[in-house]
C-alpha cells in the first residue's frame, strides 16, 4: 500500500519516486497512475515545504509535487526516496541510524555516535520496529520480482526483526541494481522499496 499522510484538511496517499524529473515528466504525460485506482495523475500543485537535514548538517529544501486522479479524485504527493515521511532529517541521517540499532546499538549510542536528539532517535526506532514484519515481507517480494533466481530469504531467530527487515531490504536494494543498475543512493533504494515506511 502506498504510505499516507495525515492533515487536518485531507489525507494523502504518498508515491515514493526515486527520479523527480522522470515522476514530472510522466505526470505531465498523463502515465502516471494512481495509487489507489490506478487511473492517471494530473498535475496539482505542490504540498508544503519542507526543510531537511543532510548529514554533513547543512540543509535541503523540499516542496513536493501533488498530484489528483482524474477518476477517482484521490490525491498523491510524489515525494522522493530521499525524504522520509514527517522526518526533518534525510535517509542519509536515517538510515544509518536503522543500522546501528539492526547491529544492536542502543538508541542513545546511536544518537551520540550521529549527533542527534536521542528522542528523535528511540522514535525512529520505535515506528519502524512496529511495521519489521511487514516491511520484511514487502521486502522479500520485491527481492524476488526483481531476482527470480534469489533464494528463499527466511527469517532466523537469531537477528532482531528490525535487523531482518534491514537484511532483506538490503537484498532487495541488491537484485534491483542487478536488474537496473546503479539506479539511486542505496538508502534512497530501500526507502523506495520500502514505500515510504523507513
Amino acid at each position: 500500500p502506498a504510505a499516507t499522510m495525515d492533515s487536518c484538511e485531507e489525507t494523502y496517499d504518498v508515491i515514493v519516486v526515486l527520479d523527480q524529473a522522470q515522476a514530472h515528466r510522466e505526470l505531465l504525460a498523463g502515465t502516471l497512475p494512481c495509487s489507489r485506482c490506478s487511473e492517471p495523475l494530473r498535475s496539482w500543485g505542490y504540498a508544503r515545504p519542507r526543510s531537511l537535514r543532510l548529514s554533513c548538517g547543512a540543509r535541503v529544501s523540499l516542496r513536493p509535487r501533488r498530484a489528483r486522479c482524474r477518476a477517482c479524485s484521490a490525491t498523491d504527493v510524489l515525494l522522493p526516496a530521499f525524504a522520509p515521511l514527517r522526518s526533518a532529517y534525510t535517509m542519509e541521517v536515517v538510515g544509518p541510524a536503522l543500522l546501528g540499532s539492526a547491529q544492536g546499538s542502543s538508541h542513545r549510542t546511536i544518537a551520540a555516535e550521529l549527533g542527534l536528539p536521542t528522542d528523535t532517535v528511540r522514535g525512529w526506532l520505535r515506528k519502524v520496529r512496529g511495521r519489521a514484519e511487514w516491511l520484511r515481507t514487502t521486502a522479500t517480494v520485491a527481492a524476488h520480482m526483481f531476482d527470480a533466481n534469489l533464494a528463499p530469504l527466511l527469517p532466523t531467530e537469531v537477528r532482531s526483526p528490525l535487523a531482518e527487515a534491514i537484511s532483506v531490504l538490503g537484498a532487495a536494494a541488491a537484485a534491483a541494481r542487478l536488474m537496473f543498475g546503479p539506479i539511486a543512493k542505496p538508502w534512497e533504494l530501500l526507502a523506495h522499496i520500502a514505500q515510504g515506511h523507513l
